[in-house]
């Protein structure tokens, strides 16, 4: 069985959408669309005039960023720029002087930002796995959002999402960390709304956050070395009187591992009761000078059934 390692992917969605400076004059079909919508500083972002019912016909046009003329974009539909100062708002214009004389300015305002977010499923996985716990079916995720610049956290307007629904129902000031219980599905995706108290947006992510079933693997434990770090796969011999054995429950949620509704073990599909201080050991001691025994353990919480696992191993006599 492989465990995925988990730092996480992420998949960074920019949904396209104008904003226009208030102070601008301009029409419902026309704006200036920014690729990404949301830069990071330092960022390439394409600007883009778009002009749906033609208004722009025949006008020169003139490219502006933060009052500076941006240089070789002449009449150009279309420019490329370089976003600045992590939060430090820009602007970028599109001016349309008509023959007449007439002119129209777009705008569109944006603030470039660092985002990142942090997610840290709350699940168990042993000291020795080199991955990261990943989230399951019911378990808990928390996540961090990390946002550079000089704006203060507790100035801003969070609206968290998993799945399209919002997280604790509503927007939250200055919370940049929340909790949320893993949705059903192979994965879910958590997206992130930031804006200032005036309510204009400033950055937006969204990551696909995958979703596992929990697994049990089966690992010696030795009365001198510990626990093997390599787990058994199939079958284990039992060499001397007895053998130790650890089930380690991949994912599974933390809360759940610590305290169990059910915990069993059994030898040939019969319960044993397990002597061991620790409910995911347990010794098995030889009955027969041969032979091959199936050996079971199962764990579940009574109130989220599919936070739980059960797995097998023989051992040989």
């Amino acid at each position: 069985l492989i465990i995925s390692c988990f730092t996480l992917i992420i998949l960074i969605t920019n949904p396209v959408l104008a904003q226009f400076d208030t102070n601008s004059f301009i029409d419902s079909e026309s704006g200036i669309e920014l690729k990404p919508m949301y830069p990071r500083p330092g960022e390439e972002v394409i600007a883009t005039l778009n002009d749906y019912n033609g208004a722009s016909f025949g006008s020169d046009i003139t490219w502006f960023l933060d009052g500076d003329v941006i240089s070789e974009t002449k009449n150009q539909r279309q420019v490329v720029f370089v976003a600045g100062q992590s939060g430090v708002s820009q602007k970028i214009q599109a001016v349309l002087t008509k023959d007449g004389g007439s002119r129209q300015v777009l705008a569109n305002i944006f603030t470039p930002l660092y985002l990142d977010l942090v997610v840290e499923a709350q699940t168990h996985v042993p000291d020795f796995y080199i991955g990261r716990a990943l989230p399951s079916i019911g378990s808990t995720v928390n996540v961090t959002a990390l946002v550079d610049g000089d704006i203060e956290v507790s100035d801003l307007i969070f609206t968290w999402r998993i799945n399209r629904v919002v997280i604790e129902g509503g927007s939250l000031r200055g919370r940049n960390k929340v909790s949320y219980t893993t949705p059903r599905g192979s994965n879910s995706t958590l997206s992130l709304e930031i804006t200032n108290l005036g309510g204009r947006a400033l950055a937006n992510r969204a990551i696909l956050v995958p979703s596992v079933e929990p697994t049990i693997l089966f690992y010696e434990v030795s009365s001198l070395f510990g626990t093997k770090n390599k787990a058994v796969k199939k079958s284990l011999p039992l060499i001397g009187q007895s053998i130790m054995v650890r089930a380690e429950p991949y994912n599974l949620d933390s809360n759940v591992y610590n305290n169990p509704s059910i915990s069993e073990w059994s030898v040939d599909r019969e319960n044993v009761k397990n002597t061991n201080q620790n409910p995911y050991d347990i010794t098995i001691q030889r009955a027969l000078e041969s032979g091959v025994a199936s050996l079971n353990f199962h764990v579940r919480d009574t109130q989220q059934v599919l936070q739980g696992a059960e797995a097998s191993i023989q051992i040989n006599l």
